[in-house]
């Protein structure tokens, strides 16, 4: 039966065409209507599936599950197929089968659990938070790493703001937990809201005094807000609680990234003489010359701890990038390329794609890409985007668009792969479709920045809907009043409306923000058709000077200057 459209969750209808299962986003249930008999034989269809995980076939693995799980009394049926559409990162499969799941086995924290998860990646934060209420433990059996260890799971999934929402209501409910507060310091810091993560550090803290963890992040916290006093009077309390070699190597680091170099070495030579040849220092040494630019002495010393195998995968991760930022980029991919586990992996082929694309190589880089996802399958949609971006520089537009679809087809509800193929489209000129990718972008994530303002950017550039388009560019800058491409995005908006002065506002302190050859362009022509045409041709050489193959650029002045 199809769901009540109050009732949120992916929905589709499966269609057997050829004996291919084709799933396609409509208004209903994923499986109904399967002929023959299919949930008389059970068993039967879930070899089918597993034979198609080993033939690497696993949207069609997935397919088979989630059909079988919605016609099966079984909830076992509705866990393998929740776990492994999770596992392979197909976000709509595994949502309506955690729904099954929870459907049959209402009270199991494993399917809450994932419900919960899931939810947040819909943007469905009310239900997130009471599935992932009850999945936790009774409250008299929570303890601060309940908290955490669900924040790092909330974390992986990249969405830190939606994820902070959910621990704020957490927060609001059961007051005064340290595991809260700290999970809300480190969100609030992935979300880019330092005030909160330095607030919510300073709570654990309070409530959890000798909580070492606490007092390091608000150390990096308060660093990173130029609090350099402070932070280092919250380290020397934590090595004054915890003394030893890990926390000093932490002290140091935070020297480091405060630019005390010297006082960072000298406590670095202390150590070495109380910890001699210890290869955490080895590497601490390491880093820290990395980080001040000494690249020959970083390389020795990661060297020096490959010839004892210690810390393997990620000293070829460092000399990579050593290599890369040398410009010697065949010994970075060959560096690269001896990773291969840890959360170096996915970085160094990343890296290693764009060492090829800098030696104008982009079919190796592509190759790199897929043959990364054809050996990792779980971790496969971590390279569609990548593979789109190089098909896209290459001029390969279709092929950059069946990619991202094939990305979109993992992940439905991601609102960054919406607004990654609507500016491909956008860049192809096609602008109607490159606007309806955007507004699916916003009907995911009506309250992000960026998307509220590439829909009235898009608005403002491919249709004559100035108020509407001036009015998601308003609700933009009120989000981040300090973004410089919203600032352009309004001053542009302003000056399609007829409102030149209020427009010269926005475009000039766009520009002194971001001298982008985009704004340059805007900036220019408002200057042009004010009168002002050694203004418009002074900005536009000086952009040119910068940015000579800018298409928007190079269009704009051509209007004018033919």
């Amino acid at each position: 039966m199809c769901k009540s459209a109050s009732q949120p969750g992916f929905c589709c209808r499966l269609l057997l065409a050829g004996g291919v299962a084709v799933f396609l986003l409509t208004g209903c249930t994923v499986g109904e209507g399967l002929p023959g008999s299919f949930a008389k034989r059970p068993l039967e269809h879930q070899l089918m599936a597993e034979i198609a995980l080993q033939r690497g076939e696993y949207i069609v693995s997935a397919q088979q599950y989630l059909s079988l799980a919605q016609q099966s009394e079984n909830p076992e049926f509705a866990r393998r197929s929740t776990e492994l559409a999770y596992d392979y990162g197909f976000d709509a499969h595994a949502l309506a089968s955690a729904e099954r799941w929870v459907e049959l086995e209402p009270d199991d924290p494993d399917a809450l659990g994932y419900l919960g998860r899931l939810y947040v990646r819909r943007n469905f934060l009310d239900l997130a938070w009471e599935y992932l209420d009850k999945a936790l433990p009774p409250l008299e059996q929570r303890t601060d790493a309940s908290y955490t260890l669900l924040s790092v799971e909330l974390s992986e999934a990249a969405y830190p703001d939606r994820s902070l929402k959910i621990f704020e209501r957490f927060n609001t409910t059961y007051p005064d937990t340290p595991g809260i507060t700290a999970a809300i310091a480190g969100l609030a810091a992935q979300a880019g809201d330092m005030a909160r993560a330095i607030e919510a550090a300073r709570e654990t803290v309070a409530l959890a005094p000798q909580w070492t963890e606490a007092r390091i992040w608000l150390a990096r916290f308060l660093l990173l807000e130029g609090e350099h006093t402070n932070a280092f009077d919250q380290m020397a309390f934590v090595l004054e609680m915890n003394p030893g070699l890990e926390m000093e190597i932490e002290f140091i680091n935070l020297l480091v990234a405060a630019g005390e170099i010297e006082e960072a070495y000298e406590r670095l030579g202390r150590l070495g003489s109380r910890y001699p040849d210890e290869p955490e220092l080895v590497r601490a040494r390491a880093i820290i010359l990395m980080r001040i630019g000494d690249l020959p002495g970083a390389r020795a010393e990661f060297f020096s701890l490959l010839a004892d195998a210690y810390f393997v995968n990620e000293c070829f991760w460092y000399l990579g990038q050593i290599a890369f930022n040398s410009g010697n980029y065949l010994q970075a991919i060959r560096y690269f390329d001896r990773v291969s586990t840890g959360e170096w992996l996915i970085p160094a082929r990343l890296a290693s794609s764009q060492a090829y694309v800098v030696l104008g190589d982009p079919d190796t880089a592509l190759q790199v890409q897929r043959e990364f996802a054809a050996s990792y399958p779980k971790r496969a949609f971590d390279t569609f985007s990548a593979q789109a971006e190089i098909l896209a520089n290459m001029g390969q537009t279709n092929e950059a668009l069946a990619i991202l679809g094939k990305a979109i087809e993992y992940k439905p509800w991601n609102e960054n792969l919406w607004m990654f193929r609507g500016g491909i489209l956008e860049e192809s000129g096609n602008l109607a479709q490159s606007l309806e990718a955007f507004r699916r972008a916003y009907a995911l994530a009506p309250e992000n920045a960026t998307v509220l303002n590439a829909l009235g950017y898009t608005l403002t550039t491919s249709t004559r809907r100035y108020d509407e388009a001036h009015g998601y560019i308003s609700q933009a800058l009120k989000k981040e009043p300090d973004n410089p491409a919203i600032m352009d995005s309004m001053g542009w908006v302003l000056f399609k409306q007829g409102k030149l002065e209020d427009a010269k506002k926005w475009l000039e302190q766009a520009y002194a923000l971001l001298p982008d050859p985009e704004v340059a362009a805007h900036l220019g022509e408002l200057n042009w058709t004010q009168g002002d045409e050694d203004a418009a041709i002074t900005i536009w050489t000086e952009a040119l000077q910068i940015s000579p193959d800018s298409s928007v650029l190079n269009d704009t002045i051509s209007r004018f200057l033919k």
